[in-house]
């Protein structure tokens, strides 16, 4: 169950901080003006960071529970050990390469 409810809080949340990314990003280009917290928010270690995890995990969570629906996958605890790992993992070689 747990997969299940963070993927419909983080999808929004996703929504909502890649498109903040995206304004940054126009911030610092020039193509928006006025707002001067914008462009400092385009290189906030912390945003990066959440949107690595949030897309690391809501994708996986994702993967198995399109899997579980298809009925290509019967053990659906096992299944969940096995994306939460996977995703902590390429979470983790992200940082590494990332941060």
């Amino acid at each position: 169950m747990f997969p299940y409810y963070f993927i419909r809080f983080s999808g929004p949340l996703l929504f909502a901080l890649v498109g903040l990314k995206i304004l940054s990003g126009y911030s610092v280009t020039g193509k928006i003006t006025g707002v001067s917290w914008l462009p400092a928010l385009h290189e906030n270690p912390i945003l990066d960071f959440l949107l690595l995890f949030l897309f690391t995990f809501h994708a996986l969570y994702g993967l198995r529970l399109f899997l579980i629906d298809l009925g290509m996958m019967k053990r659906e605890k096992l299944l969940f050990w096995f994306s939460s790992v996977v995703a902590a993992g390429l979470f983790a070689l992200g940082c590494f390469l990332f941060f």
